[in-house]
């Protein structure tokens, strides 16, 4: 019609996980692996390889695989977390969340020591569900710090597996594993000089959990939901802060038992 513009598609929202660098709108996304240069292109749940994928390193390949995947599950209402996971012998699952450095992976494994299984060592997936949530795996390999080995002796039999790449020099390490559990409880970990388990607030406990889900931030048309599914499941289920000294490593299933769910 005369007089009428056209319409536009809303304007491209630049993100970032890690090297590689997203664009994204309403319709799409197109992630641009920066030491690479390879490209991939999410539509929906849909993958598609762009530029230079096809010749790009393997590990450049993975890096947008799985950055693509956070993506994409978003379109399915699953959202990926920054987080480990840990499942108990009654079937429910205890989400760590948190920033690197806290223990997340440390607990987890601390606790399959004691016969619990592993849903994720750095990422779980998370589905709102009507009575609460369900986390599913996310298949990479729990992954324990060398430096812990006096207090993990196996540590120890599977040195030559250490990643000296990595400055925490983690091994991975062998675990019974989960594909999905019920989620009871949501733990945000910190290293403290005393060992204190206590209730948080929903409001600060949503204020963290987006810190582990920084796919709200890419602002498109699946934020808003993203966002309320979030804290659906934050009213949903109860939050805690653990702080912990080293003594966690052997008594983490303790006080997780004293949780009030």
């Amino acid at each position: 019609m005369p007089g009428v513009p056209p319409l536009r598609e809303p304007p491209a929202t630049p993100w970032r996980i890690g090297p590689i660098d997203v664009v994204a709108t309403d319709t799409h996304a197109l992630l641009h692996d920066t030491p690479s240069g390879a490209r991939l292109r999410v539509t929906g749940t849909r993958l598609s390889r762009d530029a230079h994928y096809a010749t790009a390193p393997r590990d450049a390949r993975i890096r947008l695989a799985r950055a693509g995947a956070m993506i994409a599950l978003r379109a399915r209402g699953r959202y990926y977390l920054h987080a480990s996971a840990a499942v108990d012998p009654q079937g429910t699952a205890w989400l760590f969340a948190g920033p690197s450095g806290v223990g997340k992976s440390t607990l987890a494994y601390a606790l399959s020591r004691q016969g619990w299984q592993i849903l994720g060592d750095d990422g779980v997936v998370l589905e709102p569900v009507a009575s609460g949530a369900t986390l599913h795996a996310w298949r990479e390999p729990l992954q324990v710090s060398s430096a812990l080995a006096p207090e993990f002796p196996e540590l120890r039999a599977r040195q030559q597996y250490e990643n000296t790449n990595d400055p925490r020099r983690r091994i991975p390490m062998p675990t019974l594993t989960a594909r999905h559990a019920p989620l009871g409880a949501i733990i945000f970990p910190r290293r403290a000089a005393c060992d204190r388990l206590s209730s948080m607030t929903q409001t600060m406990a949503l204020a963290e959990l987006m810190l582990q889900s920084t796919q709200v931030l890419l602002a498109d048309s699946e934020t808003p939901r993203h966002f309320a599914r979030l804290r659906d499941v934050i009213a949903a289920v109860p939050s805690f802060r653990l702080e912990h000294t080293q003594k966690q490593l052997h008594a983490i299933a303790h006080t997780l038992r004293g949780a009030s769910l």
